[in-house]
Order: C-alpha cells, then structure tokens, then sequence
C-alpha cells in the first residue's frame, strides 16, 4: 500500500511518541494486528487528558468514556524497535458521545502505518449508566471539534461509524 507521508507535528492535534515493543511482534515478524488496538486503546486514551477526560478526570468525577464501536486500517507494515507518533482528532461529540480518529506514523518516514475510528458515550461509573458530559466539558469537546475540523484527514479515509440515532 502506498501513501502520502505526513508529519504528526505539524497540526493542532495531540499527539505521543512511542517505540513498537518487541513483545508486540508476531509469528510474521512485525506488529500483531491486536496490539495495534493495544497501542490506540492504552495511549490513546493518554492523549483524552488534552480535552479533560483522561484518567484525572476518571478519579476526580467517577466518570469516563466507554467505547461502543471501532474500525480499525492497517496501511503499513511495522517492525520491531520502530519509532511511532499516534495522534487524535475529535471528529464530533454531543451531550453524551464522542467521535474520535486516531492516526498511527512511522516517524522514519511519516507514512501513516494505521487507523482507528473510535465511538463512545460518557458514563458515570458507580451507576454504570450513561450520562451527559458537564456542560464545560460538553463545550471544551465542541471547541476542539472545530479546531480538528480543518486538518485534512487521511487519504482514503471515509468514516464508517456514525452518531446519527437509528430510526426507531
């Protein structure tokens, strides 16, 4: 597969540094497909701390973001010991929902490695119900949704998962 490198530094969007771990490599000798779930899910989450509903959030309100969908790409092979920068970009979010593309690069060359499209809702976590983001939060999501809206997505990318409620 073939693709247009990019620099993850270049945009508005959070973004963190990490190095595929030789415990992530599989049987064919590269990243195993279930961790680079592992690698979107476990820091990815980290990169939720710039819109204020990381893990401080989690300890200081009781609640959090739980995840209802993915749909995850792999475009580009990576190998053991490889530098990566992973970057999340809010794609939309309401008073309990939350739309979000994170975006995989191999820092030697910036070609985009892989993708995962992310929906999830905003829970409060003694009574396992969802629940309304605070209106300051609410708002906070709705201003970096504008600031993200800008930057180009990724080639070939088309949205698969949706926030539309289906018709009843």
């Amino acid at each position: 597969m073939t693709s247009t490198p990019i620099s993850p530094d270049t945009t508005p969007l959070p973004t963190i540094d990490l190095t595929v771990e030789s415990d992530w490599i599989d049987l064919y000798g590269h990243m195993n497909a279930a961790k680079y779930v592992y690698v979107f899910d476990h820091y990815g989450y980290r990169l939720f701390d710039h819109f204020g509903i990381g893990e401080a959030y989690t300890h200081d309100t009781g609640a959090g973001v739980y995840t209802l969908e993915i749909h995850t790409t792999y475009r580009q092979e990576l190998l053991a010991g490889e530098a990566l920068s992973l970057r999340l970009r809010l794609l939309d979010a309401d008073d309990k929902r939350l739309s979000v593309l994170m975006e995989l690069f191999r820092r030697r060359d910036g070609l985009l490695a892989a993708t995962m499209e992310q929906l999830s809702i905003h829970v409060d976590l003694n009574t396992r119900k969802v629940k309304p983001f605070p209106d300051d939060v609410r708002d906070a999501l709705a201003g970096a949704v504008g600031m993200h809206r800008p930057v180009p997505l990724p080639e070939r990318f088309a949205p698969r998962l949706t926030m539309a409620r289906p018709a009843r």
